[in-house]
């Protein structure tokens, strides 16, 4: 009974994770987000707890108001955003939508992102072009990410924690537990679980 408690404890306190969705207006494409999870493309990005930092750029017809869809794109340089999302719900990361080309072309050159919840207020973000040496189809732009910050996001040192806690406490079992690869993980669940 005690070895089934702990494990579903430990598995309830790994595979916790409260999440907010990001969706992205029609001008903005991600190209990189740190501890998110998205697809190339997509229009809605699942973001990860604390600080979050992404890599976007303004990408629109050449002439939005022309019925002829063959004039090309106009995209921006790549840009990142940093800030920190609320703990769960909805938001909107939007840019200028230019009625012209010219409009198009003077957007793309200074895009200005506005990110909002879903009630309307606006959401703090620092933002700052990203220097890529050299753009192409296969360029990843999670290179330009800066490194996660733990003390950001809320989450302490694992290390931390073991210091303090008496050998035996449920803060050392846990900190021990996510320290295992996967597949030690599992190797714990079945025998824990006694399959």
């Amino acid at each position: 009974m005690y070895k089934t408690l702990l494990t579903l404890l430990l598995l309830t306190v790994s595979g916790f994770s409260v999440a907010a969705t990001l969706n992205v207006g029609d001008n903005v494409n991600v190209l990189a987000a740190r501890n998110a999870k998205f697809k190339p493309l997509d229009k809605s990005v699942t973001l990860g707890s604390g600080e979050q930092a992404i890599i976007v750029r303004f990408d629109a017809p050449t002439d939005p108001g022309s019925a002829n869809e063959s004039q090309g794109r106009v995209t921006s340089d790549a840009w990142l955003l940093t800030f920190t999302p609320p703990a769960s719900g909805e938001l909107t990361l939007s840019t200028q939508t230019p009625r012209t080309e010219n409009d198009t072309r003077k957007v793309a050159k200074n895009p200005h992102f506005l990110l909002s919840s879903s009630t309307g207020s606006v959401i703090a973000m620092s933002s700052k072009p990203v220097a890529v040496s050299q753009e192409s189809l296969m360029t990843d732009y999670s290179e330009y990410l800066p490194p996660s910050t733990l003390t950001s996001s809320g989450m302490t040192d694992p290390n931390a924690a073991t210091q303090n806690a008496q050998p035996g406490s449920l803060p050392q079992t846990q900190s021990e537990f996510l320290k295992l690869s996967a597949t030690q993980r599992k190797a714990f669940l079945r025998w824990a679980l006694e399959l």
